[in-house]
């Protein structure tokens, strides 16, 4: 399924496009099934989302007490730790709004690689059931990654279980990452991609200069959205 492409002025103008879409979607599943389910992302773009869904109006237009907060992917270290993601939304979101401790689902990332994503897939089928996430969010990496499905790595072709393990070499680093059986199967997706940075990447995967690239291999079956700022959609 092909993205529908959201070109904004800059970032400023992503994030704020970001936060509406955001809430109407949790406002939507909330009005529908009476819970809402996100994947959260890392990364500068998502960041600037939380921080604004932190903020006077938008803490009180979802009713946080049915939102489940999940993570899209995770970095092997401490929740303490820099470079992770929880730790990362916790400070620009979720210590500000007012949802339930139980509803924040981080990885268990204490444990050895392997068992913190067997025990993160038993989280997800706990809480949702047979529930699909209702929106995922991605950001997008200068070689194709979305998520921590890298390029050259077996977490690409994992189909039976909801999340893998796997040791990204050229970080020396082990991460836990969602796969696309459960990205795919969500309601909605967004991968956000912001900067000049990016542009390069944007022109490959859209002329198709290169294939076989991790964001090429998602399919969707709800909807699916790119959310750039004119410098990543530059070329």
């Amino acid at each position: 399924m092909k993205a529908e492409q959201r070109v904004m002025a800059d970032a400023a103008s992503l994030i704020n496009a970001a936060v509406e879409q955001f809430i109407s979607v949790a406002r939507m599943a909330i009005a529908k099934r009476g819970v809402f389910y996100v994947a959260l992302a890392g990364g500068s773009t998502p960041k600037g989302l939380y921080q604004m869904l932190a903020t006077s109006p938008y803490t009180t237009q979802i009713d946080w007490a049915r939102v489940h907060l999940f993570f899209g992917d995770e970095r092997c270290v401490l929740p303490s730790h820099d470079d992770s993601n929880f730790k990362m939304a916790s400070a620009a979101m979720i210590d500000a709004i007012s949802i339930p401790e139980e509803n924040v689902h981080r990885m268990p990332t204490e444990l050895e690689p392997a068992d913190v994503a067997t025990a993160y897939a038993a989280t997800m089928a706990k809480v949702m059931g047979e529930q699909p996430l209702d929106l995922v969010l991605l950001g997008l990496g200068p070689d194709g990654h979305i998520a921590s499905l890298f390029p050259g790595t077996p977490a690409l072709d994992v189909t039976e279980s909801m999340t893998t393990a796997l040791y990204v070499e050229k970080f020396d680093s082990w991460r836990v990452t969602m796969t696309y059986s459960v990205i795919n199967a969500a309601r909605q997706v967004i991968v956000f991609i912001a900067g000049e940075a990016k542009a390069a990447i944007v022109k490959d995967i859209t002329t198709e200069l290169v294939t076989g690239l991790p964001v090429q291999r998602l399919a969707p079956t709800g909807d699916y959205f790119w959310y750039m700022d004119t410098a990543a959609a530059g070329q």
